[in-house]
């Protein structure tokens, strides 16, 4: 079992959430992570879904989420490499200019 990323591009409905994730429990599998958000054509969003499982199983859940008539575009980023970042928001006391110019320029 390893985790396993999914995207996916849905219609931007009501109740489109609450199928895909019903989808997964009804089935038993549990979502490590799940977030939506809309694109840049307001009819269409994406999901982005992670779930622990092995390779038989990841694979009936590509095809059952294919299955939904809700679902535009099924797409596996489990081999694709990302790159994930954070921010951090700090407050420095007591810089000179030169400080703030090293930071700002490197």
């Amino acid at each position: 079992m390893k985790n396993r990323w999914i995207a996916l591009y849905v219609e931007n409905e009501v109740g489109v959430l609450a199928k895909v994730s019903g989808l997964f429990s009804g089935k038993s599998y549990n979502l490590q992570s799940l977030s939506v958000g809309t694109t840049e054509d307001e009819t269409v969003s994406r999901m982005t879904i992670c779930v622990a499982s092995d390779d038989i199983t990841f694979e009936q859940i590509k095809k059952q989420l294919n299955r939904m008539v809700e679902v535009i575009k099924v797409i596996d980023l489990t081999n694709v490499p990302l790159h994930m970042k954070e921010i951090l928001f700090a407050k420095v006391l007591r810089c000179t200019m030169v400080d703030i110019e090293e930071v700002l320029f490197q």
